[in-house]
Order: C-alpha cells, then sequence, then structure tokens
C-alpha cells in the first residue's frame, strides 16, 4: 500500500485563508509540515480533508514560454483526467523519499525525475513561490501544493507517456486554456 505526507489540516488551517497561491507566512507553513507530517495510506488520505496531502508542483519555465501537460486516462487522479497542468509533481513516499528534514526536495526532485527528462545541464535555479491552496473541489480539499518554477535550457520530454502529453506553451496563451486547466494551474497563472 502507498503512503503519502500529510499534515491535519487543522494546524495548516491559520495559514490557508485565502484561495490561490498563499505566498505570505510560508516559512510557518513549512515549520508546521515538518513538525506534524505523518504518512498516511494514499487511499485514507484521498478522502480525509482532515489531512492534506502536501504535493510538490513545479512549474518548468524557458524563457517566455511553460511546459505543460495533459493528464491522459491512464494516470491515478480520475478527477484530473483530459486537463492541463502547468505543473509537475505529485505525492511524497517514506519508502521512495524516506523522512527528514530535506523529505520535501527529495520528493520534489525524484517526481520531476519521473514525470519528466531534462538534461541536468540545460537546468537552471529552482525557485520557490508558495503554497497552493483551494478547498473549493474535492481534490483541493485534501491537497496544498509547494509550487516552484525551475528554468530549462533545452527540451523537456515527458517519462510517463501513457499517463501525461507534454508541449510548450507560450505565456501567453494562458489566460486562453485557463478553462481547460486544472484547478491549481488556473490559480498560478498570473505568478508565472
Amino acid at each position: 500500500m502507498e503512503y503519502v505526507l500529510s499534515v491535519p489540516t487543522e494546524a495548516l488551517a491559520p495559514y490557508l485563508t485565502k484561495r490561490g497561491l498563499i505566498t505570505e507566512n510560508t516559512d510557518k507553513i513549512l515549520e508546521i509540515i515538518m513538525k506534524n507530517h505523518v504518512f498516511l495510506p494514499r487511499p485514507e488520505a484521498e478522502n480525509d480533508p482532515g489531512h492534506r496531502q502536501i504535493i510538490p508542483y513545479v512549474s518548468l519555465l524557458r524563457g517566455d514560454e511553460i511546459f505543460s501537460t495533459r493528464r491522459l486516462k491512464g494516470g491515478n487522479e480520475a478527477r484530473l483526467h483530459g486537463l492541463i497542468s502547468l505543473g509537475v509533481g505529485g505525492h511524497i513516499n517514506p519508502d521512495t523519499d524516506g523522512d527528514g528534514d530535506d523529505v520535501l526536495m527529495r520528493g520534489l526532485e525524484r517526481e520531476v525525475r519521473e514525470e519528466v527528462a531534462i538534461d541536468e545541464l540545460d537546468m537552471g535555479s529552482l525557485h520557490f513561490m508558495g503554497f497552493i491552496n483551494d478547498d473549493s473541489n474535492d481534490v483541493g480539499k485534501v491537497h496544498l501544493g509547494l509550487c516552484c518554477t525551475l528554468e530549462v535550457k533545452g527540451n523537456v520530454t515527458v517519462r510517463e507517456t501513457e499517463k501525461l502529453m507534454g508541449q510548450w506553451l507560450e505565456k501567453t496563451e494562458l489566460p486562453l486554456l485557463a478553462d481547460n486547466m486544472e484547478t491549481w494551474s488556473s490559480l498560478i497563472i498570473n505568478n508565472l
């Protein structure tokens, strides 16, 4: 059974006061995550709004372009099939990511490597943007996005072709595609 890093929603609640990208008190949110996280069975966590699964969500940028993926029917999360995503990432697991002070970064790096291929020489800096909060739907009520950007120079290709289809989009196109995006992506368009 898969276990996923989760944090009691009650511990985070004082800082989850708005829907969208939270950029205030991020150091306090990180501290709460590190002090209060537990690993829950994924089937339980997916239906428990009393906990938030922490999901690294990394937007890949190349100049005025952003790498997008469209979730295919081969993916695990049926609630997101067919929608465009502006971030790659996923659940943090104790079996693959361990635990400890750098568990979030290990999970983030593993998820990016699992989902896309990027030449190491083409990667720039990783920048933390904030946390994506959206309790307006069933998916958002049980997840909290750890939102980052990663500048890349070369091409990016999807590894999990049965789950995702990838393409570069011009940033100017993003508002026109918002209705076809997963909620998290539509919430961060203006921050990209």
